[in-house]
């Protein structure tokens, strides 16, 4: 029985397509777990309205409990006070201290909880013009961040398969094509198109399209866009891959001429002129 081979342009699409996959896996994995760059952004994220809305709501708790005895004036003042407080910079820096915390249970699996630094936020209270109640603790329930450790080493997982595919695919792809000059401007054009979709991925959407939304889609925006380290190498891919395009479009022109130069020509019948009686 006659076995059918694959098709090589099959295996080269399959490898690309793999290898595009592997490395956006790898880019988002070691943005998350970038802990140096995702806490340089510490101030950004204090200011973010889920953070300020979370503690706002702690803050008015601890000041009027929204009991069905508690007035809606007193309620609206709490809330008021905790909005004032939260967009102080001692809150601000106090968050920022303790963004590691929150940083390793996401991250890490850590489950303590992360309380504020009570001086700071004693301060924050004062810069805001007020007492801080007695006993105030700001915190992070550890049960309420999610744990992305075992999500993060699966993408990992992933990503090196993924990327012992893309070798795979591309090497026999490249190997069994007729037209190798082809196959050659086909991975160059993967190439442009990754390149294209990394900087739009860690920069154009993240700064242009998610941080203008606000919420925790914001906050999703500030952590892909320390992600955009990441311009300068897909504009370098980018411009590999139209580098690589140019150079396979020359040897495909090459190769034709030289099937031609060797295709014998065939001398035609000269046409005979009528003579005129």
């Amino acid at each position: 029985m006659r076995t059918r081979r694959p098709s090589p342009d099959l295996l080269l699409v399959l490898g690309l397509l793999c290898a595009v996959l592997g490395a956006a896996i790898w880019a988002t994995t070691a943005t998350i777990t970038d802990e140096h760059t995702i806490l340089n952004e510490a101030e950004s994220i204090a200011k973010s309205e889920p953070v300020r809305e979370e503690f706002t709501n702690q803050i008015a708790a601890s000041i009027t409990p929204q009991s069905a005895i508690s007035s809606v004036a007193a309620i609206n003042l709490s809330n008021d006070l905790g909005r004032k407080v939260v967009a102080t910079p001692a809150f601000v820096q106090a968050f920022a201290n303790g963004l590691p915390g929150i940083y390793g249970q996401v991250v890490d699996g850590q489950r303590n909880d992360v309380v504020l630094d009570p001086a700071l936020v004693n301060q924050a209270f004062t810069e805001a013009g007020a007492s801080p109640p007695a006993n105030l603790r700001l915190a992070i329930d550890g049960g309420r961040l999610p744990d992305l450790r075992q999500a993060i080493e699966l993408l990992n997982q992933f990503a090196m398969a993924f990327g012992i595919l893309a070798a795979i695919g591309i090497g026999l792809g490249l190997a069994l094509s007729p037209h190798r000059h082809r196959a050659i401007m086909r991975i160059g054009r993967w190439l442009i198109t990754t390149g294209i979709f990394a900087i739009v991925t860690f920069w154009a959407l993240p700064t242009l399209a998610l941080l203008p939304l606000g919420g925790w889609i914001g906050v999703i925006g500030i952590v892909l866009s320390t992600g955009d380290w990441m311009a300068v190498p897909a504009a370098v891919l980018t411009a590999f891959g139209i580098a690589i395009v140019v150079v396979g479009r020359a040897g495909d022109a090459g190769a034709r001429r030289q099937e031609l130069s060797v295709i014998p020509i065939v001398p035609g019948r000269t046409p005979k002129r009528a003579s005129i009686s």
